[in-house]
C-alpha cells in the first residue's frame, strides 16, 4: 500500500508554529519534487493545536478545569493542552527540517545554525509586533524565537543526549524555578518574565522541544510508530491526570462574606445577598464601590496589601521562611492545572501531545481527505497565529452571545482560506518572511541567485 499521508514538497517539511517553510503545500503546476516529502499528519496535528489555542485565546472554557466525567468541562481541553502540542510539534518541525545536522560537515553545520538564529530573530520581532496590537493574548511568538536560536545548539545531539536533557528539565526544571522564586521575594524584569516566570515558562518549552526532538528522528511514515505514540501517549496522560488529581489536595474557600452596602435583592453575578442576612460579628470587613467584604481578622493579609511576612524592616531569612519552599516546590511538581508548568502537567499533557500526533498521523495514512483543510491551516501556522490575534483584538469573542460560536466559525473559514491559498500560493506571506530572514542570516540567498546565473 502507498503511504498516502507523505507528499513531496520543493523544501524541508517543518511542523512548528512559525516554521518558514510550513507553508510547502501542494501546488498546481508546481515543479518535480527535490525528493523531501512533507508529512501531512504533522500539519494536521498543528492545525489542531492553532484551532485549540484561538479556542483558549478566546476563553471557550473558564469553568473548571477537565473532567472526563462532566461533558459540561470537555472544553476546557483546550487550555494548556493546545500550546502545549505547539511546542511538542516544533520539535518535532526542527527534527524533520535539520535532519542531517548530525552527520553534517562543519561548514553545513553552520549553515544550519545560522538560518535557525535568522529564522527565531524573524519569529521574534513578529511576535513583538503581535504584542504590540494589544489583543491581550499571551503571545508565545516571543520565546519561540528564543527556542530556535536555542535549538541553533542542539539539533546535532545525539538522540541520548536530548532525552536526558529534556527529561531533567521536565522533573527538575519547575521545582526549581520555584525555589528561586521563594529565594528572590522581589525578582522581576522583562527578562525573566519572558523564559522563566512567564505563561511559558523555558523549562517547560524546552523540553517538550527536546522531546519533539526525539519524536521527529522516528521513522513517522510508520503504522506502528504511530500506534505506539497513540497508546503510550495516551497512557501517560491519563496516568499523569490521575496521579496529579490524587496528590492535589481539594480547594478550600476562603472563609468569607459579602453584602451590598445598599438596599435590594442583591441577585447580581456574584451572588450577593442582602447585608441584614448576614453575621459579620467577630469579622474584619472593608468596602469597595459599595461592596462590604468580611473576612476572619487572621486571614487578613490575604485581603490586605499588607502582605503579612513582607513589613519593612523583616529580614531576609523571614521573607522567605514566609513564602514556604518547600510548598511551593511540592506545588510545581504535583500540579497539572494548565499553565502551571508543573512535571505532572508536562508529562501528562506531554502524553496527550503525543497521542494526538500519532492519531492525526494515522487518520492521514487512511483518510487523508477528511483533513485537507486542517492540514492546510497548519501548513501556515506563523500567518494563522497572526490572523487569529487580529480577529480577537477585533473583539470576535464577542460577535455572537456565546464565544463558542464565532470560534467554530471562524475556525472554518481561516481553514478554508488556507487551503485555497496554500493550493494556490504556497507559503504563507509570514512563512515567505521567515525564510528569507534564514536565508539572509546564513547567506545562502545570494548564493543560490548566483549559482543560477552561472548555470
Amino acid at each position: 500500500m502507498s503511504t498516502p499521508h507523505i507528499i513531496p514538497s520543493s523544501a524541508a517539511p517543518t511542523a512548528d508554529a512559525s516554521a518558514a517553510d510550513s507553508g510547502d503545500g501542494p501546488r498546481r503546476g508546481g515543479g518535480a519534487p527535490t525528493g523531501r516529502r512533507r508529512i501531512v499528519g504533522v500539519d494536521v496535528a498543528r492545525g489542531l493545536a492553532l484551532v485549540g489555542m484561538f479556542g483558549a485565546h478566546l476563553m471557550v472554557a473558564s469553568g473548571p478545569d477537565l473532567t472526563l466525567t462532566d461533558p459540561s468541562t470537555w472544553l476546557d481541553i483546550v487550555n494548556g493542552r493546545s500550546s502545549i502540542l505547539f511546542a511538542l510539534l516544533a520539535g518535532v518541525s526542527l527534527a524533520l527540517m535539520t535532519g542531517g545536522a548530525r552527520t553534517a560537515s562543519p561548514d553545513e553545520l553552520r549553515k544550519i545554525r545560522l538560518r535557525l538564529v535568522g529564522r527565531g530573530a524573524a519569529i521574534f520581532v513578529i511576535g513583538l509586533v503581535v504584542e504590540l496590537l494589544g489583543s491581550g493574548i499571551a503571545v508565545i511568538l516571543t520565546l519561540y524565537g528564543v527556542l530556535y536560536i536555542l535549538a541553533a545548539f542542539t539539533v546535532h545531539l545525539r538522540t541520548r543526549v536530548l532525552v536526558i536533557a529534556g527529561a531533567a528539565l521536565a522533573i527538575l526544571g519547575p521545582p526549581l524555578l520555584a525555589l528561586i522564586g521563594t529565594l528572590s521575594p522581589d525578582l522581576g524584569g522583562p527578562g525573566l518574565s519572558l523564559v522563566l516566570f512567564g505563561t511559558y515558562p523555558i523549562t517547560v518549552w524546552a523540553a517538550l522541544l527536546c522531546a519533539g526532538l526525539v519524536i521527529g528522528r522516528l521513522d513517522l511514515t510508520r503504522v506502528k510508530t504511530a500506534v505506539v505514540m497513540l497508546v503510550c501517549g495516551g497512557l501517560i496522560a491519563i496516568g499523569g491526570y490521575a496521579l496529579g488529581a490524587l496528590l492535589t489536595p481539594p480547594q478550600q474557600d476562603v472563609a468569607s462574606s459579602s453584602s451590598t452596602s445598599g438596599s435590594g435583592s442583591g441577585s447580581g453575578s456574584m451572588g450577593m445577598i442582602p447585608g441584614d442576612e448576614v453575621d459579620v460579628s467577630g469579622l474584619t470587613c472593608q468596602t469597595s464601590d459599595g461592596v462590604v467584604v468580611c473576612f476572619p481578622p487572621e486571614t487578613a493579609s490575604l485581603f490586605t496589601d499588607d502582605g503579612g511576612g513582607t513589613e519593612e524592616g523583616q529580614s531576609y531569612i523571614d521573607r522567605v521562611a514566609s513564602e514556604d519552599p518547600p510548598a511551593k516546590m511540592l506545588e510545581a511538581v504535583i500540579s497539572v492545572s494548565a499553565h502551571s508548568g508543573g512535571v505532572l502537567e508536562v508529562l501528562a499533557s506531554g502524553g496527550f501531545a503525543v497521542a494526538v500526533l500519532g492519531l492525526c498521523l494515522l487518520v492521514t495514512r487512511y483518510a487523508r481527505w477528511a483533513v485537507l483543510p486542517l492540514a492546510a491551516y497548519g501548513a501556515v501556522p506563523l500567518t494563522g497565529y497572526v490572523v487569529q490575534a487580529i480577529l480577537i483584538l477585533a473583539g470576535a469573542a464577542t460577535w455572537l452571545p456565546n464565544p463558542v460560536l464565532p470560534w467554530i466559525a471562524l475556525s472554518l473559514l481561516m481553514m478554508a482560506g488556507a487551503l485555497i491559498w496554500t493550493r494556490t500560493v504556497g507559503k504563507g506571506p509570514l512563512e515567505r518572511l521567515t525564510a528569507w530572514a534564514a536565508d539572509a542570516m546564513a547567506l545562502t540567498a545570494k548564493t543560490t541567485r548566483t549559482a543560477k546565473r552561472r548555470r
